[in-house]
């Protein structure tokens, strides 16, 4: 099919500046799950915060680190890698689950794109209470390098945009897809820098780290909550990677963007 740069470039910032639309879908999402509920999303906080307690002092113990040290560093990684996975798994879903919405009204399709990375962000806000807790249990101390947690985070959800449209078109098309994302991300879990530290994996892997697409999306928001500013190869690396990233998606959705309301 060919290009068609111009409608694709309107509908991402139309959608984008629809804020006023994706904000409200996103919160309503985020209300609906938890409609009836006693204290809403912050089950999900609590749960996670259960989950990393009890891992966190296990694992302490099992690898001789003190758990004022590793608490910190497992709880920061985790609740971005949980921000990162779960904006993933849910823009897979994107467009096919909004199928009546698509296939009634005339709307830019990013401003779904939007609600699925907005809605994320609200919880992992939410989430950064465990954080809080684990930080005056043990001590962290927080810096000017901890200011840096905005634009890393901010680069996190312009990366989570480009991927989701791109998770989005590919699953309307083969929903296979989704469950392959499913079963990536559990392994990348483990083979990424959350559980354990870069230095543990030794010089002999070290590449297998500094290419890893993942551990720096992570550390760009993880190291700035443990007051230390991320390596600059971090920066680089996720810099580079969102140029190249949205060109990759202009060039896909500007050839597919007509093709979603046939395929879901």
């Amino acid at each position: 099919m060919h290009a068609q740069y111009g409608p694709a470039i309107g509908d991402i910032i139309e959608g984008a500046l629809s804020w006023h639309m994706w904000g409200r879908l996103g919160w309503l999402d985020i209300k609906r799950r938890y409609r009836r509920t006693l204290i809403g999303p912050f089950w999900t906080t609590l749960s996670l915060g259960i989950f990393i307690l009890a891992l966190g002092i296990m694992w302490a113990h099992l690898w001789k680190q003190d758990p004022k040290t590793y608490l910190p560093f497992l709880c920061s990684g985790f609740l971005v890698w949980v921000m990162v996975s779960t904006t993933l798994i849910e823009g897979c879903a994107v467009f096919f689950s909004a199928e009546g919405l698509i296939k009634q009204l005339r709307f830019p399709y990013t401003t779904l794109v939007c609600s699925v990375v907005w809605r994320n962000v609200i919880v992992f806000l939410h989430n950064l209470i465990i954080f809080l807790f684990v930080s005056l249990y043990a001590g962290v101390q927080f810096t000017w390098a901890t200011l840096l947690v905005v634009p890393g985070l901010l680069l996190v959800i312009v990366n989570g945009l480009w991927m989701v449209i791109i998770l989005g078109l590919v699953c309307s098309r083969y929903r296979d897809i989704q469950q392959v994302m499913s079963s990536i991300l559990q392994l990348a879990m483990f083979v990424t820098p959350i559980f354990w530290t870069a230095d543990q994996l030794g010089e002999r892997f070290g590449a297998f780290i500094d290419y890893n697409f993942l551990f720096h999306v992570v550390d760009i928001v993880r190291s700035p909550l443990l007051g230390k500013p991320p390596a600059l190869w971090s920066w680089i690396f996720v810099g580079a990677a969102t140029l190249l990233g949205w060109v990759a998606t202009l060039v896909i959705f500007s050839r597919f963007r007509r093709r979603i309301t046939y395929w879901i």
